[in-house]
């Protein structure tokens, strides 16, 4: 069977003043971060995965789906990454497809509570702070595309 890009989703999550909260799982260096999201389960629509994820991750179901990006990120694993994870799972994908979506946290913030088997630490950061923290290859890029067309609907 021919590799594929493993499915999952990407969310954006403000709060009230446009502060996103921004994630850092356990297998990161301390000045990587990134938005929370995942893959994709079987039978589940895009929206279902963001906001399961975002309740696995954080402790609280409490988040709006505000909009959804048509930029896909898209990128390619490691072959360690590739291999670890056909060896663990027995899928070979070759990298992620994320589809990006903008969600507000609707509750209070400190019903936030982490998956610490997943992250390791979570903090709030302005719009203008976000590229210093998103340090991996095209991730800050990616994600101006996507904010940048949020921004123009007028939902930040």
């Amino acid at each position: 069977m021919e590799p594929t890009y493993r499915q999952g989703v990407h969310a954006y999550v403000i709060d009230n003043n446009n502060n996103f909260l921004i994630v850092q799982k356990k297998i990161y260096d301390n000045n990587q971060w990134d938005s929370p999201g995942g893959g994709i389960d079987e039978n589940e629509t895009l929206e279902e995965t963001v906001l399961r994820e975002l309740t696995e991750e954080l402790g609280t179901s409490n988040f709006e789906i505000l909009a959804k990006s048509p930029q896909i990120l898209k990128y390619d694993w490691p072959k360690e990454t590739t291999e670890d994870y056909l060896r663990k799972r027995g899928k070979h994908f070759l990298g992620q497809e994320k589809h990006q979506f903008l969600v507000r946290l609707t509750g209070d913030k400190k019903d936030i509570k982490i998956r610490e088997s997943e992250l390791k630490a979570y903090k709030w950061v302005p719009y203008e702070d976000l590229e210093k923290h998103f340090v991996f290859e095209n991730q800050w890029e990616s994600a101006k595309k996507a904010l940048d067309e949020f921004r123009k609907t007028g939902l930040l």
